[in-house]
């Protein structure tokens, strides 16, 4: 009784222990993975977003003086 018991015990410090692994790879995979993303963000596709915000405060500014410039 006593070796089945620790068989079991060991068994689930194999499975704890496996598992604990997994995950740590798994984490280390959806880190890099997301690095991978924000670094792409920055390079590309924040100057992007940065250059059409630009152009529409442009055009708004120009929309806003054209308006002011009725008078009633």
């Amino acid at each position: 009784m006593f070796a089945f018991l620790f068989d079991a015990t060991e068994l689930k410090q194999g499975l704890r222990l496996s598992f604990d692994r997994q995950f740590r790879r798994w984490a280390g995979v959806a880190f890099m993975a997301l690095a991978m993303m924000s670094i792409q963000y920055d390079e590309v596709i924040a100057p992007e977003v940065n250059r059409l915000s630009d152009n529409w405060s442009t055009v708004a500014t120009d929309f806003s003086k054209r308006l002011s410039s009725f008078t009633l």
